[in-house]
């Protein structure tokens, strides 16, 4: 997960901690909040609970959780970004949220009382790590019988189209799926979580397809732009594409913003809600 920063730190994430990452990831929490509050829903989390965010990030869906179990609930929200995890301790003390408890730690070595949770909740989290099953085995014993973990993360990357379709575009999609591989992520994750859940003791009670397609200048087509006109120059510094191939991808995408017919096909995703047998 880790990625040197322009200024010499190792980062805990790959895509950083820097402010614009943290506005990406905000705006990437609000165009998807429907979707997420559906996977809540269906697994039950509500006023009382006692629930673990994973990977939380900036903690927005930590908020989130917190507002929905309220001042009987709990939620524990863990990521090994101290800054992120400061920032979420600043606004939980500004929202008066007391049920919220936002801890430093790597998801890799946490260790939880057994039987202290009713659910967990993953979002990205997964794609980013060699060993998700070394992680879900550290989690599963924190959940008590019945209790849910939800994941919701990517599968099938190299389904992302644009439309009409760009060689370019799927030029990048291509490097940034090597990009992934080459610090032992997989933006495929999705596919093989359902089997790693099974095999540490959850039954699968829901999948849930997560895929949009997003015209020019909605929320959902300036989303994913976000996430490649930052990291695409990244792709070119790291030798995976070269300086033609970001300026041909970018042509691409804009003359595709002035056409009424195109369409971007998002990143598809799954939605994950399994119980502790």
């Amino acid at each position: 997960m880790a990625r040197t920063s322009t200024t010499g730190d190792t980062e805990p994430y790959l895509l950083g901690t820097d402010p614009e990452e943290g506005r990406r990831l905000e705006a990437q929490h609000r165009v998807w909040s429907a979707e997420t509050r559906d996977l809540w829903d269906r697994a039950g989390f509500g006023a009382g609970t006692r629930l673990l965010d994973l990977g939380c990030g900036p903690g927005f869906a930590a908020i989130d959780l917190a507002r929905r179990v309220g001042p009987a609930g709990r939620v524990l929200a863990v990521d090994d970004s101290g800054r992120f995890i400061d920032a979420l301790d600043r606004e939980k003390r500004r929202l008066g949220l007391d049920q919220l408890t936002a801890r430093v730690g790597r998801v890799e070595e946490l260790t939880l009382d057994p039987g202290s949770l009713d659910g967990v909740f993953a979002r990205w989290l997964f794609l980013f790590l060699a060993d998700p099953g070394a992680v879900i085995a550290r989690v599963v014993p924190g959940l008590r019988c019945g209790g849910r973990f939800v994941v919701q993360d990517y599968l099938n990357y190299r389904a992302t189209t644009l439309e009409p379709r760009s060689s370019a575009f799927d030029c990048v999609i291509a490097a940034v799926q090597e990009s992934w591989r080459r610090t032992g992520g997989d933006l495929d994750v999705g596919g093989r979580l359902p089997a790693l859940l099974a095999d540490h003791g959850c039954r699968v009670r829901e999948l849930v397809p997560m895929v949009h397609f997003a015209r020019p200048g909605s929320a959902f087509w300036e989303w994913p732009k976000r996430f490649f006109f930052s990291y695409v120059p990244r792709l070119v510094e790291d030798g995976l594409l070269t300086t033609t191939e970001q300026a041909a991808f970018e042509t691409a995408w804009r003359d595709r913003e002035q056409n009424p017919a195109a369409f971007l096909s998002t990143p598809p995703m799954v939605g994950i809600i399994a119980e502790k047998t």
